[in-house]
């Protein structure tokens, strides 16, 4: 047993890690070298000093506070906090203090890991995923993840809303006559103008080149009136060339109540207002059922819907696989649903999948894909098999057990089947969302946090939620090669991923720059073109034998 000062400094300058023990007086007995190259001192500028000496006084108290925590329940206490060093600098630091005899009286022995990179990682990632880099607004991903939430309230009772999709009229004239610096400063003034006309609660997005989007949660908006406030601000001259000032939008709006059911849906109709209200220009048109000229064609994709759930005819499952990135093998396969209707044709599974969530179908049909895919990858050794679950899905409060029947009567064990979830359900997930996903995750069931967007809010329910993966949405690895803000996202998702023991996947892999890319940065699985497109079941053996990476080609010296 160690029981002196000498035994105790032994050990600890051993350490990786800075170390220091303080007695019951808080006075600084001991710090190892890692912690003085921390702190940027010497052990003779602290040793013999108490925090109050070397500290703020509100840090030097919450310090002593935490000592005699561990001084009087000789319990193990763990913390996270901000803290000022010596040299004035602001970290973020994670301390483990223990209670330890030091010549016959306690005293409290620390470790201090620094983790303020991280912290600064995980802040990037929030801000780099739900900006638009040009203009400070949200981007898509984000505005999606608050019409989500919208739509939400709006179905609990919980008050209306209203999705405004804006487009500038004669932008493309700006850009082509003065140039893109003429271009992007004048989508900088509108984006400023639309942000200072609305609320600090309101959501106002860029979604496209000239296309933004506001979302406005207030039962008693007057939309009409919101709209002409908005047509006037965009009329009013902008600070660039002068016959290139005057620009003008146009509008479409669609409400959100109780009725509104998925953020993609949503979306759909406000463009097709915008589309509509296009037609004049520099005017607002508002969403009804009439204008959707698809409407009909949707409600015979529902009706034939109906029927094939009944029958099973023209549904397939296709799958592509997931390669291992450091050595392209073939790990799992994501079932993807397919459906060829004799009168309809191939129906894309954007369409079928949004009907199904709006009318209720969606777990008929995600049933029949689990029980299909699971099936059919049982009898395949070490392969595991992806499904995607939709978030209305998951609100049903028998999925849980839905998906551990099919796991028993297909006999695929619980282990080789991944549930792939959007961001949006599990940030959004409510209290019996998260203990069906738990009680799936104890039975061996792996969870995949798909789509990543904004990464920051569900990356704080990880831990609660054991998720497995983390896959980073094509849109950021398409670009990650080339654009250093994509770079930024997916290398510092890879070095979160790998700090909480996730696995990352990065979906829509289409070169093999990407794929190198992507796999220095860090990633363990790929998945998209580059390997296979999703294939029917007949044609599997083709896709699983494994795709080496090239060997470098040294013929251009």
């Amino acid at each position: 047993m160690i029981g002196g000062l000498a035994g105790w400094s032994k050990v600890l300058e051993m350490m990786p890690t800075a170390m220091f023990v303080r007695d019951a007086m808080h006075r600084w007995v001991f710090v190892n070298r890692m912690g003085c190259e921390y702190m940027g001192v010497c052990a003779d500028d602290i040793v013999g000093k108490s925090d109050e000496e070397l500290f703020p006084p509100e840090q030097a108290a919450r310090f002593a506070a935490g000592d005699d925590a561990v001084l009087r329940t000789h319990e193990v206490v763990e913390t996270e906090e901000s803290v000022t060093d010596p040299q004035g600098r602001v970290r973020t630091l994670l301390t483990r203090k223990t209670c330890i005899e030091l010549e016959g009286a306690p005293h409290v022995l620390a470790s201090v890991t620094d983790i303020t990179e991280l912290r600064e990682s995980e802040a990037q990632i929030r801000w780099l995923a739900c900006h638009d880099a040009l203009t400070g607004l949200a981007n898509r991903t984000a505005l999606f993840n608050k019409l989500d939430a919208a739509i939400a309230r709006a179905a609990s009772g919980g008050g209306k809303a209203a999705l405004f999709y804006l487009d500038l009229d004669g932008f493309k004239k700006v850009n082509d006559t003065y140039g893109h610096l003429a271009g992007d400063e004048l989508l900088v003034q509108f984006a400023s103008r639309l942000r200072g006309l609305l609320s600090l609660n309101d959501t106002v997005a860029r979604i496209g080149g000239d296309e933004f989007a506001v979302l406005v949660e207030d039962g008693d908006l007057d939309v009409e009136a919101l709209a002409t406030r908005i047509l006037v601000l965009a009329s009013l001259p902008f600070d660039v060339p002068a016959d290139a000032s005057l620009i003008g939008t146009s509008i479409g709006i669609v409400p959100i109540d109780a009725d509104a059911v998925a953020a993609g849906e949503m979306a759909r109709k406000a463009d097709s207002a915008l589309y509509e209200a296009k037609k004049g220009r520099n005017r607002y048109v508002i969403y009804t059922d009439e204008l959707d000229v698809a409407l009909a064609h949707r409600r015979e994709i529902e009706m034939a819907l109906r029927e094939t759930l009944r029958n099973g005819a023209g549904l397939d499952c296709h799958y592509q696989p997931l390669v291992r990135a450091r050595d392209g093998e073939v790990v799992g396969l994501e079932a993807l649903a397919r459906w060829r209707h004799s009168r309809l044709g191939d129906v894309p599974p954007v369409q079928f999948i949004a009907v199904a969530e709006e009318t209720g179908l969606i777990g008929f049909l995600g049933e029949w894909v689990l029980r299909t895919a699971c099936a059919r990858v049982a009898p395949m050794a070490d392969i595991f098999v992806a499904v995607n679950v939709s978030a209305v899905q998951l609100r049903d409060v028998r999925f849980a057990e839905a998906v551990l029947r099919v796991l028993v009567e297909t006999g695929l064990a619980p282990h080789r089947l991944e549930l792939e979830i959007t961001e949006t359900a599990i940030v959004n997930a409510d209290d019996a969302t998260v203990r069906q996903l738990k009680r799936l995750r104890n039975e061996g069931v792996r969870i995949s946090l798909d789509d990543f967007g904004t990464g920051y809010s569900s990356l704080t329910l990880l831990k609660d939620l054991d998720v497995d993966k983390v896959k980073i949405d094509r849109s950021f690895v398409q670009m990650a090669p080339m654009a250093d803000d994509s770079a930024a996202i997916v290398r510092a998702v890879s070095n979160l991923g790998a700090a909480l023991g996730l696995c990352v996947v990065a979906e829509g892999v289409e070169t093999e720059q990407q794929r190198a890319f992507l796999r220095d940065a860090g990633c363990d699985e790929l998945q998209g073109y580059l390997f296979s497109a999703g294939v029917p079941e007949g044609d599997i053996a083709g896709i699983i034998g494994g795709y080496p990476t090239p060997l470098p080609d040294y013929s251009a010296g």
